[in-house]
């Protein structure tokens, strides 16, 4: 009978592999059971999605030692963790490489040890740490560990005995906690710990029959393989009085010790898991701030992977797509360069992927990642000051997709003009894995414009129609589109190199202001100048009066930096010109625009009848 005394670098990596594989292929099921603690039905893909990304660092490389493959799998679930099970499982694998440090081959006894150690981290890592999870299974399955290698070195054994114990401890969660027990399931962050403890058994039996250490079966490489099939889905809903936004990040390099840090965000909302070590750890937590908890984070150390989801946007979408008959035909997505307001993005479960801001040497996702009073009061008196963007992250466009698809059976993306960012393209991108299921339009327009264009087909896909006929409607028109945006404040149009030379140097003498716009290509054009920084709000009704005295105009968008009185009288005095009838909305401009329009920057998109 072929015994095995000791599990090392390459043994561990093609154990690690087949139970990443295992997770993935039963992530569907996992997120059936998902009851706890909120029924969001993502326990799944959140797993799936660590998984995936600890797949991807070990597969191709060549480690001798099995503390070095728990330190690279443990450095990119922290990088790649979604949600409260996937910070879980992150730090159970930081747990156990911290344990083991570097050693080369572990024995039944120190694996035995080491998990000990880290299901008690893991526990830890949880501010309000709760029995019947996968914490329970985690310490159940360590003590039977614990109790076989103190008997027995064979790691097989040792192995199965803890399988044993955590499957009778699965079963045990039914009847722990009540949402558990209502529902009739298992937690389903404990069952995703099974499947990877599967996996590893099922490639142990393989190994045992061939005693191979080096194990490339096709039935490995299949579990190998299913980790590329589950897409990252975040989906998490908010619980009735409870926090808005769940907020996610990476802290490098902490000054202050963990347990502190843990403390401080404490304060700031509410499922928090915070997993890992002062080297580097994974924050998730449920908050209505999540600016405050980055300004928190950012102060401690260095952090990466800012993350946002709007759990009340997820709610509401799941809501209206419950029940048979109600999954609409086809779902609106856009990016940053769409200002339409945030009440009405919510209540028309219109989803925007936000662009990366950089202020000073922060960056970070447009939206509630960003406190944009404090960005207006940092334009306001930091002469110094610059504010950039840069094009979202392909994750970002693949998670609004993924969502948007969750509640239609397509989707349209309606994105900022090609002609003056990338966006449109990394969306168009991120579109072709996605087989036809999303369609792709280039507004030719920013802000006003492009919102306006924006609210058409919100109002198109409510009343049935496809991606393919919205599409086509919008391309007709986007030619009754007028897009009109006064400056104000030249600082960031002559810093940038936009107003070049002696134009500015004229344009401040004289005390004359631009009026930009968007041509037929989406390129930026000069409308016209106006005299005096106060009369902002006059051109720009002078510029759309005889369209509205007309009646040719159908809806205006305005759109302004840090003035929304003088947007809401243009607001008031485009109404009782119009005497009734007009669609009028009033947003912030977001910092595409704000950083090149800079404060009191104000702007109208008018959208002609047809």
């Amino acid at each position: 009978m072929i015994k095995i005394a000791y599990i090392d670098g390459p043994r561990l990596k093609q154990a690690i592999l087949a139970g990443a594989g295992s997770i993935v292929v039963n992530a569907e099921g996992l997120n059936a059971i998902n009851v706890f603690p909120v029924p969001d039905g993502d326990t799944g893909t959140n797993m799936a999605g660590t998984a995936k990304a600890i797949a991807a660092s070990l597969r191709g490389v060549s480690i001798r030692g099995a503390g070095a493959v728990l330190r690279q799998a443990a450095r990119s679930a922290m990088e790649g963790a979604r949600g409260n099970s996937g910070a879980i499982l992150a730090q159970f694998l930081q747990g156990l490489a911290h344990e083991l440090g570097e050693e080369v081959r572990v024995g039944a006894r120190r694996l035995a040890q080491a998990a000990t150690v880290a299901a008690e981290k893991t526990k830890k890592a949880l501010r309000v740490p709760k029995e019947g999870t996968i914490l329970t299974v985690l310490e159940d399955w360590a003590k039977a560990l614990h109790a076989e290698a103190a008997v027995c070195e064979d790691i097989l054994q040792v192995f199965y005995s803890g399988l044993e114990a955590a499957r009778a401890s699965l079963e045990r969660t039914r009847n722990i906690l009540p949402e558990m027990r209502k529902a009739g399931v298992v937690d389903a962050g404990a069952k995703g710990f099974i499947h990877l403890l599967e996996g590893v058994a099922d490639l142990l039996k393989r190994e045992k029959r061939r005693a191979d250490p080096s194990d490339n079966s096709s039935a490995a490489l299949l579990q190998n393989d299913a980790v590329e099939q589950v897409g990252e889905i975040h989906l998490e809903l908010t619980t009735p009085g409870g926090p808005r936004y769940c907020t996610e990040a990476l802290l490098e390099k902490s000054r202050e010790p963990i347990e502190k840090v843990r403390g401080a965000l404490a304060e700031l909302g509410d499922s928090l898991v915070v997993a890992g070590d002062e080297e580097i750890a994974r924050v998730h937590v449920h908050s209505d701030a999540p600016w405050v908890v980055f300004d928190l984070l950012e102060s401690l150390g260095d952090v990466y992977g800012h993350k946002v989801d709007d759990m009340e946007l997820q709610r509401r979408l799941v809501e209206r797509s419950a029940g048979p008959g109600k999954t609409k035909a086809c779902a609106i997505v856009t990016d940053t360069g769409c200002d339409l307001p945030a009440e009405y993005l919510l209540e028309k479960g219109i989803i925007k992927v936000p662009a990366l801001i950089r202020v000073g040497t922060v960056t970070r996702p447009d939206g509630p990642a960003m406190d944009l009073k404090a960005v207006h009061d940092r334009m306001r008196e930091d002469p110094d000051f610059s504010m950039s963007t840069s094009q979202p992250a392909a994750a970002s466009f693949g998670r609004a997709f993924n969502l948007a698809l969750s509640q239609a059976g397509e989707v349209l993306y309606i994105g900022l003009s090609s002609a003056l960012s990338g966006t449109y393209q990394a969306g168009v991108a991120a579109a072709e894995e996605y087989k036809g299921r999303v369609r792709c339009f280039d507004s030719r327009s920013i802000t006003a414009g492009q919102g306006a264009l924006v609210e058409t087909a919100s109002r198109l896909a409510e009343s049935g129609l496809g991606a393919e006929e919205i599409q086509s409607m919008l391309e007709k028109r986007r030619k009754d589109l007028e897009l009109f945006v006064a400056v104000r404040d030249l600082r960031s149009l002559i810093r940038s190199g936009r107003l070049k030379g002696v134009k500015g140097v004229v344009l401040r003498k004289f005390g004359l202001r631009p009026i930009l716009g968007t041509d037929s290509a989406g390129k930026a054009k000069n409308r016209g100048l106006f005299l005096g920084e106060k009369n902002a709000g006059a051109a720009l009704f002078a510029s759309i009066r005889k369209m509205i005295r007309s009646g040719q105009a159908e809806s205006l968008q305005i759109v302004h930096v840090d003035a929304r009185g003088e947007a809401e009288a243009l607001a008031a005095r485009c109404r009782t010109e119009a005497g009734g009838g007009l669609s009028v909305q009033v947003a912030d401009m977001g910092p595409l625009l704000a950083s090149i329009g800079w404060l009191g920057a104000l702007g109208v998109a008018v959208l002609r009848r047809v």
